[in-house]
């Protein structure tokens, strides 16, 4: 316990300078934990549509909005090379193939991507230049 003036404010000083050293790294680590979950959730989220599509035995289309909503997106720019009118997201049945593309989201420094192949694969990814733990970068 401090004794005098000087050792109080020697250790409020310190204090003081480990907080404003913590607090970034912290909100830098819970920006990759919200992209992270977001990354996982748009997986299960177009795996869902795949396997519905498979269920049903009919081929679904995916609206780009529906996708905005589920996802809940605050704070993040969503893009596509699907087109809703002309060249929509589609899970075909049975066998589960899709329409080849990706569904892209930023924030800031933080890019994720899902790629859908033909196949019907879904995957997703880290577009951009700073490190996801968990999530592998796009080749």
């Amino acid at each position: 316990m401090p004794s005098s003036l000087l050792e109080w404010s020697v250790c409020s000083l310190l204090s003081l300078v480990l907080m404003g050293a913590g607090v970034p790294a912290m909100q830098n680590t819970t920006s990759q934990l919200e992209a992270r979950a977001l990354a996982l959730r748009g997986l299960n989220l177009l795996q869902a549509y795949q396997a519905r599509a498979q269920a049903q035995k009919r081929h679904i289309k995916v609206p780009l909005t529906f996708i905005k909503h589920a996802l809940d997106t605050r704070g993040w720019q969503f893009s596509s090379n699907y087109d809703d009118e002309t060249r929509p997201l589609t899970f075909y049945a049975p066998q589960g193939y899709a329409r080849a593309g990706r569904l892209n989201m930023h924030k800031g420094e933080l890019h994720l991507r899902w790629v859908i192949s033909a196949l019907g694969r879904v995957r997703y990814c880290n577009a951009g230049t700073v490190e996801l733990p968990g999530v592998a970068t796009c080749v």
